[in-house]
């Protein structure tokens, strides 16, 4: 099967591009546009093409994509412009990007400059620093030539990374990255926009009621913020000071059981604890505004970041991340399957927490997962100093974390 290595070059300006936006805002804007773009077959010779939208179509459609794999550096980029823009959907995706984070961490960094240099295959230019600000109708046909040998470099280090990377690599988590690029580049899933607008209506209501009723002593005083929190049902975390040896309340923005509650069922807590952090907006409440812009671009492309950890797991990108929205959340109500489809919410149960515990040696904990006990409450238990059967929702999701 042939491989189509292929690099997007776009307008980018100090308002549009990766700098002020998301990669699926940026591709969906009105002012966005392609420059140029160079196709490589296998090991041939890249060949670039600058053109109006219909001729780069023509070129574009000019190569088998059906029966091929395409490859990319950063393929959630390519990958979309060459479906969002031209409707054209690969075989499947390769992506260095991806196999770099997955072979490399941080130890290396995943851009193509970087990679290209520690595998030595070559030197990537710098030609696209001076095209900031400039339409395909600005270029000169010499800055545009010379536009073209950059982007077809490109091309070269790319494919010659993925010869490197791919003797070591499983074919099946080349397969993982495949189904990632795709689940971003194809969206398929929909967004419900009526009840995203009537949820965020609700959730800036209930802030502005309920914070009318506090002041900013209400907020900033421990006392008086963990009654506040009692009042909602909340237990407020607690530490033991690091200059009095005394127990007292975690309410600094680096304690992750006081951060934690950012991320509360009950949006009423989420607002007190997002005011006295001195921030405007809820989680909830900018993840809302996120859904509805991109409502209102088109379907919900799932952008996560494949091998995001150590672990290997993947992480939200893209400014959303969809692995973390809260049970009975509103936001997954409002995402539906298209028609004849049905989406299943599943989840791996504490698989993260198994797998350490079996990998660490801790027999005991591996035992009680097997017994089914509950070593979040347990954790909490040991946290809060308490019995295991006094631990409250609010402080097992503490024991969680």
């Amino acid at each position: 099967m042939n491989i189509l290595t292929i690099d997007f070059e776009t307008y980018y300006s100090t308002d549009l591009g990766f700098a002020k936006q998301t990669t699926e805002e940026y591709i969906r804007d009105a002012r966005f546009e392609v420059i140029g773009v160079a196709v490589q077959i296998n090991d041939g010779e890249p060949i670039w093409f600058s053109g109006g939208r219909e001729d780069m179509h023509q070129f574009l459609n000019q190569f088998d994509w059906v029966n091929s794999l395409a490859l990319a550096h950063n393929a959630m980029f390519d990958g979309a412009i060459l479906n969002w823009v031209y409707g054209i959907r690969p075989k499947g995706w390769l992506d260095t990007l991806s196999m770099g984070r997955a072979l490399h961490g941080t130890e290396v960094g995943g851009s193509l400059k970087v990679l290209a240099s520690y595998y030595d295959v070559g030197i990537k230019g710098t030609e696209v620093e001076d095209a900031k600000g400039l339409r395909r109708q600005d270029f000169t046909t010499e800055h545009l030539a010379t536009y073209g040998e950059y982007c077809k470099n490109d091309v070269k280090l790319t494919y010659s990374l993925f010869l490197h990377m791919s003797n070591s690599f499983p074919a099946a988590e080349l397969r993982l990255i495949d189904l990632t690029i795709r689940m971003f580049t194809e969206p398929a899933l929909e967004l419900d926009g009526d009840l995203l607008d009537e949820h965020l209506f609700h959730i800036q209501s209930t802030k502005v009621r309920l914070l009318a009723n506090y002041n900013k002593e209400d907020l900033m005083s421990n006392p008086k913020f963990a009654s506040l929190l009692k009042v909602h049902g909340v237990e407020p975390p607690k530490k033991k000071s690091p200059t009095t040896g005394k127990e007292t309340y975690a309410f600094a923005k680096t304690d992750e059981a006081f951060k934690a509650l950012l991320e509360h069922d009950n949006s009423a807590v989420q607002a007190l604890v997002t005011a006295r952090l001195g921030t405007k907006s809820t989680i909830e409440e900018t993840r809302t505004e996120r859904f509805i812009d991109i409502a209102k671009r088109g379907n919900l492309p799932v952008h996560l970041r494949y091998y995001a950890a150590h672990t290997g797991r993947w992480g939200g990108d893209d400014k959303l991340n969809l692995q973390n929205l809260p049970r009975g959340s509103i936001l997954k109500k409002a995402i539906r399957a298209p028609q004849g489809y049905m989406m299943i919410d599943s989840d791996s149960s504490q698989i993260e927490a198994r797998t350490l515990a079996w990998l660490a040696g801790q027999d005991d904990l591996v035992k009680a997962f097997e017994d089914g006990e509950d070593v979040y409450k347990i954790m909490a238990s040991a946290i809060y100093g308490k019995d295991i059967n006094e631990v409250t929702k609010d402080e097992r999701f503490v024991g969680k974390t």
